[in-house]
């Protein structure tokens, strides 16, 4: 089965050395096809495992992704093959500003800045063809296939898609049915309340409001910003002295700093991947995609905070700023095509796409 896939914005996935991307590289590809099929198991009740803390392996039992991704002594169930029809280095700003200041714990100005490789080591652009081999007689390729269809609908292929990169369209639009019918040949009754899912996901995309007519580059970052803040709460001052005006020792956890981490990441430290990932524009710079995952259990949650309060303060922020073209969550009245729908079955139907049973 072969794929032609064309860029929206730049692909990354790495390469030999790290921060540098030579060439677009299978393994890049792999871990977010693989990723997101653990989303779409997980969200049918399947058996998907917890890459970083369970080892699936052929001794001691295999989840329903690792035996189509492969584990400890168990091949990958097909052979992905990348062909670089018509691939160049993308024309990206290095390094990048936010249009935002804040001030640091120094108490000096700062401005958010976000840095990239030159050519040749930048992300890529343009076209090339994935190729998908079947190493399995029982294997279908097509789901993998519909797996790359779902991706270039509502995320982004490949790696770092928090710095906007992997937004793709598939040349002729796979039949996506072949992944539905084998996600419901493996559903069952789990759930994963801590673990990406599709409960817990959200998948929105955005437009500038009418006095702003198209997206400039540093947007993304921007809004990565201003999402940032909504988990930035101020302490009171009046609480941080004691009774004879000295300042109190800091706790901590103070404030909404750990939940901010948690949300948007942080490279401080014990560094957090963001849960909330935002596309770089495309579409003549028209439109921008917001995604990802708010656990329903989190130690984080302090403070008045939980899921939904995180979810809607996202929701309302697109909401208020920019024109809010599709926002897809499940058994929640702020979707825009299915609200409250808790069935799985319902829900995925509609976000591959699919007509409904008649």
């Amino acid at each position: 089965m072969e794929v032609n896939v064309k860029t929206l914005t730049p692909l990354w996935t790495g390469g030999v050395e790290a921060g540098k991307c030579d060439r677009i590289h299978e393994t890049g590809i792999l871990g977010s096809l693989r990723w997101w099929m653990e989303v779409l198991v997980r969200g049918v009740g399947g058996n998907a495992c917890d890459p970083t803390e369970q080892k699936c392996s052929r001794k001691n039992g295999l989840c329903d992704v690792c035996k189509i991704f492969g584990a400890e002594g168990q091949k990958r169930r097909f052979r992905l093959e990348i062909e670089e029809t018509q691939v160049s280095n993308a024309t990206i700003k290095h390094p990048i500003q936010a249009n935002r200041t804040y001030t640091d714990k120094q108490s000096k100005q700062k401005t958010p800045t976000w840095y990239f490789p030159k050519p040749p080591n930048t992300p890529k652009t343009d076209t090339f063809t994935l190729k998908i081999q079947s190493l399995n007689p029982d294997f279908k390729p097509e789901i993998i296939g519909g797996l790359i269809q779902f991706i270039a609908d509502w995320s982004a292929l490949g790696a770092r898609p928090q710095m906007g990169f992997g937004v793709i369209e598939i040349e002729e639009r796979i039949d996506i049915q072949p992944l539905y019918d084998w996600l419901f040949s493996i559903a069952g009754s789990n759930i994963y309340p801590d673990l990406p899912s599709l409960p817990n996901i959200f998948l929105a995309q955005i437009q500038p409001k009418d006095s702003n007519p198209s997206f400039q580059e540093e947007d993304t970052f921007n809004l990565k910003y201003d999402l940032r803040q909504l988990f930035r709460t101020e302490q009171n001052p009046n609480k941080s002295r004691d009774e004879d005006g000295k300042p109190r020792p800091k706790k901590k956890g103070d404030g909404d700093k750990d939940l901010r981490h948690f949300i948007m990441g942080t490279v401080e430290g014990d560094r957090i991947a963001a849960k909330v990932k935002i596309s770089r524009s495309y579409e003549n710079d028209k439109l921008m995609r917001v995604w990802g995952w708010i656990p329903e259990e989190a130690d984080v949650y302090k403070n008045g905070w939980n899921r939904e309060k995180v979810v809607d303060a996202i929701y309302q922020h697109l909401a208020a700023k920019y024109t809010l073209h599709d926002w897809r969550e499940m058994n929640s009245m702020r979707d825009t095509k299915t609200p409250n729908i808790s069935d799985a079955k319902v829900f995925l139907r509609s976000l591959l796409k699919l007509q409904e049973d008649g």
